[in-house]
């Protein structure tokens, strides 16, 4: 009977050679991951010396090598580098969110590590660091980025496992809970925007009346154009009173401003019905710009900027109704002068009575309009453009206070 091989990832028994130079040999047979029996030999002056550097070069090979282009060697900056450039079908915001991520936290915390060198502890350290200076919300993208990562790894049979998976830090990031404009509020916000020059200046009035309308996202109401799409139906069709919602605006690193040819999941592709106030508001307004866009940029020629629609609002918002800012919008100095951040910007003030209102609020309002009509969580997630309703309850619906009908159902 032969003797039985050697378990995968396993070395025979340690010889030693004198070499003619007077150097010392250690060798071992290593039976490999692929199954093949290998001679792994390393020389030194000494004994000692050969026989360490033989047992960090079986380390070495503890982890399956791989076969492409990652291996156990290969360090976390450069498979970050290759997780990114495969393909995932991400949309450009979320790219740009996790290319941030690797940038700014996981290359700095674990970007000299090799694959082989990350276990759960060491995760786990790193997603507690990046909690403590960056926040929870940072931390739980840094563990979505990594977990990719290694799952990538895994593939090109560089590791066995996915040392995200095993990590012991548990990341809480504190949900607000949903809150929404009343009837009342969404009349005395819509009211002072007509009212109110600067609004009227950035033509921010009728952007929220039609997010109020549609409960789109702000990128996807920049995105609105008149056109057709590739079955040649019109985009938006004001006498069916419908908009297909099929791309939203987004900010592409050396291109600029773009109307990226998709929303931002597929789920939010959708068709949905337009009210009568927003179709005569869509009527009333002046020529649409180059492309068929509604609401451009300050030059009437670009798409506009999200970021910069949601600041022109934000501070609108902050100024409304404010005694703290004297209706400025931004914190005032003891002196009465604008108080100054490190690099010389203005403060915003967060104080006033609407200053918690931004652009997904109207998403939330809407939601919560929907669900008091009887609405059903299905319906109001296609609205929305949500793929799953459980999505459009937890984080959408602004409900406080159960409905009557309960009580009543369980009164004696």
């Amino acid at each position: 009977m032969g003797r039985p091989p050697l378990p995968l990832g396993t070395p025979g028994k340690v010889q030693f050679v004198h070499l003619s130079s007077g150097h010392t040999q250690a060798r071992v047979l290593f039976r490999d991951f692929d199954g093949r029996v290998r001679l792994v030999s390393k020389n030194a002056r000494t004994r000692a010396a050969a026989e360490r550097a033989l047992k960090v070069a079986l380390a070495e090979r503890q982890a399956p090598p791989g076969t492409g282009a990652i291996t156990s060697s290969t360090l976390l900056s450069e498979l970050a580098a290759l997780w990114l450039e495969a393909p995932h079908g991400w949309s450009t915001g979320t790219e740009r969110t996790y290319k941030s991520v690797i940038r700014n936290q996981v290359v700095p915390a674990l970007g000299a590590l090799r694959a082989r060198e990350v276990t759960p502890g060491v995760v786990s350290r790193a997603l507690r660091a990046i909690a403590e200076r960056h926040g929870p919300s940072a931390a739980k993208s840094a563990k979505a980025c990594l977990s990719g990562m290694f799952g990538l790894a895994i593939e090109d049979g560089a590791i066995a496992a996915n040392p995200v998976r095993d990590a012991s830090a548990r990341i809480s990031v504190t949900k607000k809970s949903p809150r929404a404009l009343t009837r009342e509020e969404v009349t005395t916000l819509t009211g002072w925007l007509r009212a109110n020059e600067r609004a009227l200046a950035a033509d921010i009035p009728d952007l929220v009346d039609w997010m109020l309308a549609t409960g789109c996202r702000i990128g996807e109401a920049l995105a609105l154009r008149h056109g057709s799409n590739g079955d040649g139906r019109p985009l938006l069709d004001l006498d069916a009173k419908t908009w297909e919602v099929n791309a939203t605006v987004v900010r592409v690193p050396k291109q600029g401003l773009l109307v990226q040819p998709r929303p931002k999941t597929a789920a939010g592709w959708r068709v949905i019905a337009v009210p009568d106030f927003a179709v005569g508001m869509i009527r009333a307004r002046p020529a649409p710009g180059p492309g068929g866009l509604v609401f451009t940029g300050p030059e009437a020629s670009t798409p506009r900027d999200p970021s910069n629609a949601s600041g022109d609002l934000r501070q609108l918002l902050d100024s409304f109704d404010c005694d703290a800012c004297q209706c400025t919008g931004f914190t005032l100095a003891t002196d009465g002068s604008f108080a100054l951040g490190m690099r010389g910007q203005r403060v915003r003030c967060d104080a006033g009575p609407w200053s918690w209102v931004t652009s997904h609020v109207f998403r939330k309002t809407v939601a919560t309009r929907l669900d008091e009509a009887g609405l059903s969580p299905r319906q109001v997630a296609d609205q929305l453009g949500h793929a799953n309703p459980s999505m459009t309850l937890d984080v959408y619906f602004g409900r406080q206070v159960v409905s009557a009908e309960a009580a009543k159902a369980l009164d004696r």
